[in-house]
């Protein structure tokens, strides 16, 4: 059996074909179309908090930390545990990362952001992560970085990199409106796909029209630029897409709590991998379905396990190993140990999980790892 790590959730040509040969007739491909606008108005209606629909979530990144006023040079405190575009969006807004420890949630570490917003008090903002579609320790991060707001005296912005998280919620709130602001990747790998896109959800009406400026070289009107920008603009093409994944996202999620809640019974239950959190109240998109290494096992068992999948045609990925910190490009700006987040990040393996994953590929998978175990533990 030969199983892959994702199978994007896709339409058929004939759930589109109407829709793409209308912009195709028109010539309405692009610059802030029927479809584009259909879609922020229907996942704000989601959200429960307004969009502004983007070529990228990194994009979404870049723009909000200059929206939110990130001046050149000032600190971002973030997780190195995550995907290096949340670094890269730091640097590219003129940021300087500052690496934070996880917990053993895998998302970012509320005591070690405190104990980084006393010892760096300069610092102008805060990216936390949702990691694999788990929320982040949403009320106690705003809870410090409200605290360091006010020893400091200025606001301190908290923006969450949501990439992998449209459709989670935590106890009945939608992912969307937390913090400053919230920012989703809906490339093919996530659950709601637009083949490449991103999104950013917030509350805030000012910071909202800026990043709406800024997706179109910072122009307000009348080609007169207000604010630094670049083409960061959604196609008609990917929003049509979008809309078709958005109206039946409950379908997709729910099929998916399901099938990760069987999943992980059998994983538990016949072998010594850990699954990762997934807390009560929780709406869990499972972007990806990564478990852990026991921490009995010896060094380099990991990647033994992963050739010994691939042998068996199983396709896994170590997200995200190295974490950022130890990355060449980032390594100049990793000026303090972090060994949970090099430990947790040498343990992980993300398994193959995707909607239509059947539970015959599960039991192979998960047969697969008990023949890795008796062999290489």
């Amino acid at each position: 059996m030969k199983i892959p790590l994702i199978k994007p959730d896709l339409p058929s040509i004939e759930d589109v074909c109407a829709s793409f040969e209308e912009i195709l007739a028109n010539g309405r491909i692009t610059n802030f179309g029927k479809y584009m606008n259909q879609f922020e108005a229907e996942t704000g209606t989601y959200l429960g908090t307004p969009t502004a629909a983007l070529s990228s979530g990194t994009a979404g990144l870049v723009f909000t930390l200059a929206a939110l006023g990130l001046k050149a040079g000032q600190k971002v405190i973030l997780p190195s545990f995550t995907f290096m575009a949340t670094a890269q969006a730091v640097l590219y807004a003129g940021g300087i990362p500052v690496f934070a420890e996880i917990g053993d949630d895998l998302t970012l570490c509320t005591d070690d952001l405190e104990r980084l917003l006393e010892e760096h008090p300069d610092t102008g903002a805060v990216i936390a992560v949702h990691m694999y579609g788990l929320p982040a320790q949403v009320g106690k991060l705003e809870a410090v970085v409200a605290r360091a707001s006010e020893r400091c005296g200025r606001k301190i912005a908290l923006i969450f990199d949501a990439a992998h998280a449209f459709g989670s919620s935590v106890d009945g709130e939608m992912v969307g409106g937390f913090g400053d602001a919230e920012v989703f990747s809906l490339s093919v790998t996530k659950v709601l796909v637009t083949v490449e896109g991103g999104l950013v959800s917030t509350r805030d009406p000012e910071l909202l029209k800026k990043i709406r400026c800024m997706r179109n070289y910072g122009v307000l009107s009348n080609y007169n630029a207000h604010f630094p920008g670049l083409n960061g603009k959604m196609s008609e093409f990917h929003a049509i897409v979008g809309l078709h994944n958005l109206r039946r996202l409950g379908l997709l999620l729910s099929t998916r709590q399901e099938k990760a809640k069987c999943f992980r019974r059998k994983i538990e239950s016949q072998t010594q991998f850990q699954v990762t959190s997934w807390p009560e109240g929780v709406v869990h998109t499972f972007k990806d379905f990564t478990v852990l290494v026991p921490e009995i096992a010896k060094d380099g068992y990991r990647d033994q396990v992963m050739r010994f999948l691939a042998d068996r045609e199983v396709e896994t990925r170590a997200y995200f190993y190295p974490p950022v910190h130890r990355q060449a490009y980032f390594v100049g700006y990793a000026n303090r140990s972090l060994p949970k987040t090099d430990r947790l990040a040498g343990r992980v393996i993300t398994l193959p999980f995707f909607t239509s994953i059947t539970q015959e590929e599960m039991e192979y998978i998960v047969s697969a790892l008990q023949d890795a175990e008796r062999e290489l533990l």
